[in-house]
């Protein structure tokens, strides 16, 4: 077996104790804080939710660490800051639902979103939408969210379908999912938890002591397999060389576990993503030899 499927398989083992921490049935992780520490927090996707907290954050309600909810914001941000978008590459069950169906459905019949859409521009208008819309007395935290949804698929409680929950089905599972490149569109383009990681990852890495993939350029052969299994599309070949777009990468390593010469790893230290070899060009002079 090919040493990057190994690693698919591992990761999906990642994913699935993810699941088992933070969706119900199980919600082992909310479960243990609530009764262990007397937090407050219902024992499901809820009890774990990312984007109420955010949402309490920036219209100055405040983040009670004493709530399950709490606690986890916390940890995403510092963990994202230090290390990556952590959740997002090792946790979130909802991204690798859609990732695995996305890699048995045929090449041909899967759109790769980002020959037509940057999908940096768009995510980041998302979240900026997801924090103003508060402001304006409403609130969108559990209106198209996947993580809910896929909890209620796990479950097999349905219920009555509404129309956020049918677009969210539509988009995540079917547009955004199987059928696009990568199977992670929805975590691209719509996705203000993978949003809020991956701004704060773009920020940290610029420090030497924080973990975040690193390249090394004389060690990179263009093969281009890391470019064809990035489920983000955050690496990318432009006129043969390989370009990286930190603000859509969830740290999930795949590139690194496909490169055969180890030129994409994961640590501390600097990237070395933006390094340009500075060669000499030397210009041929030109003599002319005719006479006037």
């Amino acid at each position: 077996m090919k040493k990057s499927n190994k690693y698919l398989i591992q990761r999906a083992g990642w994913y699935i104790v993810g699941f088992g921490l933070f969706f119900a049935p199980f919600a082992f992780f909310q479960k243990i804080l609530i009764s262990v520490f007397k937090l407050e927090g219902s024992g499901d996707i809820h009890g774990a939710c990312f984007r109420m907290g955010v949402q309490s954050l920036f219209t100055g309600k405040g983040l009670s660490l004493l709530t399950t909810s709490g606690i986890i914001v916390s940890l995403l941000l510092v963990s994202a800051l230090l290390l990556g978008p952590l959740f997002c590459g090792r946790f979130c069950a909802a991204g690798a639902f859609t990732e695995y169906i996305s890699r048995i459905v045929p090449e041909k019949f899967k759109i790769n979103w980002q020959k037509y859409i940057n999908p940096t521009p768009v995510r980041y208008g998302i979240l900026a939408g997801f924090l103003i819309v508060p402001f304006l007395s409403y609130s969108v935290a559990c209106s198209y969210c996947n993580y809910f949804l896929l909890e209620k698929l796990a479950s097999g409680n349905i219920g009555v379908l509404g129309s956020t929950t049918i677009i969210t089905g539509l988009f995540w599972l079917i547009i955004f999912g199987a059928f696009t490149k990568g199977g992670r569109g929805y975590c691209s383009y719509l996705c203000p938890v993978g949003a809020i990681q991956s701004l704060l990852h773009s920020i940290g890495a610029k420090f030497g002591f924080t973990y975040k993939l690193k390249f090394t350029k004389e060690k990179c052969v263009s093969c281009n397999l890391c470019v064809k299994d990035c489920p983000m599309g955050a690496l990318q070949s432009v006129d043969k060389l390989l370009k990286y777009n930190i603000n859509n990468c969830i740290t999930c390593h795949q590139c690194s576990h496909i490169c055969p010469n180890n030129a994409i790893t994961y640590g501390q230290g600097m990237s070395k993503w933006n390094e340009i070899n500075k060669e000499e060009v030397k210009v041929p002079v030109v003599i002319d030899t005719r006479r006037v």
